[in-house]
């Protein structure tokens, strides 16, 4: 399979600059909003990452998997933990989310 979670990012990363450039006010925006929802709360912001790691997972966006790995890693979940969470995904999406399943065990291999 050609998942390369780093490489992925980098490119998508790229991609957004241009984004950025033409729809500054709209992209700061999401930015803002993005930030201020992740902030902990009631809910620490390291259950938030892993809620967004099942989200992703249940709407198929390889991207989104990719960086919601990324953050779990460094907020300090266990492979074990993002594996176990990401079956939650399974439930709500269906068997066809165990294909993305694999790709966030091969995003903590290459995070970790």
């Amino acid at each position: 399979m050609g998942y390369e979670p780093k490489k992925n990012l980098e490119e998508f990363n790229k991609s957004m600059v241009d984004i950025r450039k033409t729809i500054p006010n709209e992209y700061n925006a999401f930015i803002h909003e993005k930030t201020e929802i992740i902030k902990s709360g009631k809910v620490p912001e390291k259950t938030k990452w892993l809620l967004l790691l099942v989200a992703s997972l249940a709407q198929k966006c390889p991207i989104c998997v990719s960086r919601a790995v990324q953050h779990c890693l460094q907020a300090g979940w266990t492979k074990e933990e993002i594996l176990e969470a990401s079956m939650v995904a399974v439930l709500v999406g269906g068997s066809s989310v165990m294909t993305y399943v694999t790709l966030v065990d091969k995003a903590v291999e290459e995070f970790k």
